[in-house]
């Protein structure tokens, strides 16, 4: 194990017990590489979705029938980009924290490590990814457009036409300092 991700995995809530899910709780999948990449996957535009176009992390809604959030995750994983998340090496959780347009809800990333990119086939939900370098993204303040009107805040840059932001934002940031990166 690296030096990074012995400091990543001393800041994260640990695997078990395992997060039961339930109505209003959501898990995303921080997969990282030993390379110290982030895979990010956009999310294709749909009526009705608040996060429609945005990147965010493979990851989705606990439903019925899930024993509990990490096959929630998984489920959502596999359905999303074709990765058995059940071959990464998994780090520990993030704590739980909710969308500001959806304070109801409760989503929690869980944190998976990869020797390398892993082989990535988008569904229909989805219309691209990327693997994101968490040590050479840039992070600036802009203008972003949301249900309560335009609002200054903090971005990563893809490129310049590509941006992430709010709460996927924020978990790269919390991956890289807990990371020391």
């Amino acid at each position: 194990m690296s030096e990074w991700t012995s400091r990543l995995k001393r800041c994260l809530l640990p695997l078990n017990p395992v997060p039961e899910g339930g109505d209003y709780w959501a898990g995303v999948a921080a997969i990282l590489t030993l390379g110290k990449e982030v895979l990010l996957v956009k999310r294709a535009v749909r009526t009705g979705d608040p996060w429609s176009g945005d990147w965010a992390m493979p990851g989705g809604r606990w439903r019925k029938g899930d024993a509990n959030l990490y096959e929630s995750v998984k489920r959502e994983v596999m359905e999303e980009t074709s990765i058995d998340i059940s071959s990464l090496r998994p780090a520990g959780w993030l704590p739980p924290r909710s969308p500001r347009i959806r304070p109801e809800m409760k989503i929690m990333p869980l944190v998976l490590l990869s020797s390398s990119r892993l082989k990535v086939m988008l569904n229909d939900e989805l219309t691209d990814y990327y693997w994101a370098s968490l040590t050479s993204l840039v992070r600036e303040k802009r203008v972003m457009k949301t249900p309560r009107g335009e609002e200054l805040t903090d971005v990563y840059l893809l490129d310049e036409n590509n941006v992430v932001w709010g709460i996927t934002a924020r978990i790269i940031q919390e991956l890289i300092d807990y990371a020391g990166l």
